[in-house]
C-alpha cells in the first residue's frame, strides 16, 4: 500500500514505516507495550542456580527494565546481557533482551533470544507473541499466521493473540481475513479504539468507504485524539470533496501530531481546493522538511507557486518534482516485476539494487533478504547485504552475511575483501589480512583487497610494504580513492616520523606538492572527513596554513562529534601561532 501513493495513510504502522505512514501506530505500541515491557515482568524464571548468582542476575534484570521504561535502549541492552552472563538459564532475561532487539529493529537478534528464552521456558504467552509479531515485522507473514493460529488455539479468550492475527493479515494485505479477525478481537474487547481504527483502515483498503468512516467515528467517540483515525478519516472526506469535514479531521491530526506528514499532505490538498494557495504553499514546504522525496509535495507546491506568481520557484519546484518522479517510477517499475514474478529472486534482487542506487538502504535490505528467502544461495544477495550491513555499521550481520555467502562459493574473491574490510575496522588485523590475502589468490586484479592489505602494513609501521601495496593498488586502480588518502598519509607520517624504514631516496622524491595532488584526488572522488582531515594535514606540510584550516573546518562540519578532528585544527592553529 504505502509504495504505490506516498501521499495517503498507508497500511504500515510508523514504528518502523518505510513511508512514514501512521496506520497501526496506536495498535503496533499497544502490542509492544503489552506482549513485552509490561507482561514480560510476570514471565517465569530458571531456579537451577545459586541463590547468589540468580539475585544478582535479577538485579541487573531489573535495572535493565527500569532503563526500557526510561527509553534507554542501549543501556538496557547491556543490563540483560550482564543478566545472563550471570545466569544463562534466566528465561525473563533472554525474553526483555529479545523485547527490546525487536523495539530496536535488530530482527536476527531479537529472534536469537526469544527461541533461547522459549527452549529455556517453552509455552511462554509473551514470548511466543513477541516472536510471532517478529515474523510479521520481518515480512514472514506465513510463520506469523501459523503462530499465531497456534496460539488463538490454545488462548482463544485472549485478546492481544487476535490483535497480533488481525495485524499480520493486514500487513500482508488479506485484508477480508484482517477484518474477520479484528471483529473478533473486537467481540473480545469492544472499546479497543485502535483495533477499531485499523478495522476502518481494512475497509478503506478494499475501499468499503462507509464502512471505514463508521468505524473512525466509532473510534473517534472513543478516542478524539486518535491521530490515525483523524488523518485517514480527514484524507477520505478530502477524497469525496467535503473539504471542511476533512479540514476539521486533519487540523486535529496535525494538532496531536505535527510530524504526521500524511495529513499535513492532505490538508495542504484541502487548501489548494479552497484556493488558499499561500496556506497551501506553506504547508507542502512542512511536508518537504519532514519527506524531502516527498513527490507529490514538490508537484502540489509548484501548481501553488505558480498560482502565486511565484515563477522562479515554483519552476525549481516542479524540476525537482519530475527528478523524484522519475526515481518513483524506477521504482515502481521494479515493484510491479515481482508483482508479476513473485517468485523470482532476481526481481528482488534488482529492486534492491535501485532502492541502493538512491540510498534506501532499508529498503534496499528488505529486497536483498526476500531474494534469499526464495533462493538461500543467491550469492550475490549476501556479498550486497554484506555491503549494506557494514555501511550501516551493522557489522555482526555484515559477518554473517559474508560468511553465509562463503558458505556456498568459497573461492569468491569479493566476499572474502568484504569479510576482511569488517574484520579490519573491527581491529581484527590478522583475520583481516589473511581474508585480504586469499581475495586477492582469487582475484588478483581486485584492487579493493590490495588496499586493505596496504592499510595494514602501514598500520603496522611497515612502511616499505605499504608503500608497494597502495602502488600497486594505484596500478589496480587509479581513482582508488581509499589508496590515494593512504598514500598521502603513508608519506606524511614518515615525514612527521622521520622514518628511514623507507628509502631517503624514496623519501627525497616526494614534495609536499605530490602529497596535496594525492589527497586533492581523494576528496574530489569521496568527500569524507577523513580525507579532508589528510588534505588539510598535507595543505599543513605545505605551508598553506589558511587552506588548511578551511579543509579541517570542512570536515568538523560534516563530523562534528569526533574529536580528531578538533585535535588536527588546534595542532594547526598552534603551528601557525609559532
Amino acid at each position: 500500500m504505502c509504495k504505490s501513493v506516498w501521499w495517503k495513510p498507508g497500511i504500515t504502522d510508523n514504528w518502523l514505516s518505510l513511508c512514514n505512514r501512521r496506520s497501526f501506530r496506536g495498535l503496533i505500541a499497544m502490542l509492544l507495550k503489552r506482549h513485552s515491557f509490561v507482561i514480560i515482568l510476570c514471565l517465569y524464571f530458571s531456579g537451577n542456580v545459586s541463590i547468589h548468582s540468580s539475585q544478582i542476575s535479577i538485579d541487573f534484570y531489573t535495572r535493565g527494565m527500569h532503563e526500557v521504561r526510561k527509553g534507554e535502549y542501549a543501556k538496557a541492552l547491556q543490563s540483560f546481557q550482564k543478566s545472563i552472563e550471570h545466569d544463562p538459564n534466566f528465561a525473563k532475561a533472554h525474553a526483555a533482551l529479545g523485547t527490546t532487539h525487536l523495539h530496536l529493529g535488530e530482527y536476527n537478534k531479537a529472534e536469537t533470544s526469544l527461541k533461547h528464552a522459549l527452549q529455556l521456558s517453552p509455552g511462554l504467552l509473551q514470548v511466543e507473541t513477541n516472536l510471532a509479531l517478529l515474523y510479521t515485522k520481518s515480512s514472514r507473514f506465513d510463520k506469523a499466521i501459523e503462530l499465531y493460529h497456534t496460539l488463538t488455539t490454545k488462548y482463544p479468550n485472549v485478546v492481544n493473540v487476535w490483535l497480533g492475527l488481525a495485524y499480520a493479515y493486514q500487513h500482508d494485505n488479506q485484508f477480508q481475513k484482517a477484518i474477520d479477525t479484528y471483529q473478533i478481537s473486537l467481540n473480545l474487547s469492544p472499546n479497543l479504539a485502535e483495533a477499531i481504527t485499523n478495522l476502518a483502515s481494512c475497509y478503506e483498503s478494499i475501499q468499503q468507504l462507509d464502512q471505514a468512516i463508521h468505524y473512525y467515528k466509532r473510534a473517534l467517540t472513543i478516542k478524539p485524539e486518535l491521530i490515525m483515525a483523524n488523518g485517514n478519516l480527514g484524507a477520505i472526506y478530502l477524497q469525496q470533496g467535503d473539504l471542511d469535514k476533512a479540514l476539521l479531521h486533519l487540523e486535529k491530526a496535525v494538532k496531536f501530531d505535527p510530524k504526521f506528514t500524511a495529513a499535513h499532505y492532505s490538508l495542504g490538498l484541502v487548501h489548494t481546493k479552497k484556493r488558499k494557495y499561500q496556506r497551501a504553499a506553506d504547508i507542502f514546504r512542512t511536508v518537504i522538511t519532514q519527506q524531502p522525496d516527498h513527490v507529490g509535495a514538490y508537484y502540489n507546491l509548484a501548481q501553488a507557486l505558480f498560482r502565486l506568481k511565484q515563477v522562479e520557484d515554483g519552476t525549481k519546484a516542479m524540476e525537482t518534482y519530475q527528478h523524484l518522479n522519475k526515481i518513483v517510477q524506477e521504482i515502481d517499475n521494479r515493484e510491479q516485476a515481482i508483482i508479476i514474478e513473485p517468485s523470482n529472486p532476481l526481481k528482488h534482487y534488482q529492486l534492491g539494487l535501485t532502492y541502493e542506487k538512491y540510498k534506501k538502504f532499508d529498503e534496499a535490505i528488505d529486497a536483498f533478504l526476500a531474494a534469499l528467502r526464495i533462493n538461500p544461495k543467491y550469492t550475490a544477495a549476501h556479498y550486497k547485504l554484506g555491503q549494506l550491513y557494514f555501511r550501516l555499521n551493522r557489522l555482526k550481520e555484515s559477518e554473517q552475511s559474508y560468511l553465509n555467502g562463503l558458505s556456498v562459493e568459497p573461492k569468491q574473491a569479493v566476499l572474502h575483501a568484504g569479510l576482511g574490510a569488517v574484520y579490519h575496522y573491527q581491529g581484527r588485523f590478522d583475520e583481516a589480512f589473511t581474508e585480504y590475502s586469499t581475495s586477492i589468490k582469487y582475484d588478483p586484479s581486485l584492487a579493493i583487497a590490495k588496499g586493505g592489505i596496504a592499510s595494514i602494513h602501514h598500520h603496522r609501521g611497515e612502511f616499505s610494504k605499504a608503500l608497494l601495496a597502495y602502488q600497486k593498488t594505484l596500478t589496480l586502480d587509479s581513482e582508488a580513492h581509499y589508496a590515494l588518502n593512504g598514500l598521502a598519509r603513508l608519506y606524511l607520517d614518515v615525514i612527521s616520523k622521520s622514518q628511514q624504514t623507507l628509502t631517503s631516496q624514496t623519501v627525497d622524491n616526494v614534495n609536499p606538492q605530490d602529497i596535496i595532488t594525492l589527497s586533492e584526488k581523494a576528496v574530489k572522488l569521496v568527500p569524507t572527513p577523513q580525507y579532508l582531515e589528510t588534505l588539510a594535514l598535507a595543505y599543513h606540510h605545505a605551508g598553506e596554513r589558511q587552506k588548511a584550516i578551511n579543509a579541517i573546518n570542512a570536515a568538523i562540519r560534516m563530523d562534528p562529534k569526533r574529536s580528531t578532528l578538533r585535535q588536527t585544527l588546534t595542532k594547526i592553529k598552534e603551528n601557525e601561532s609559532k
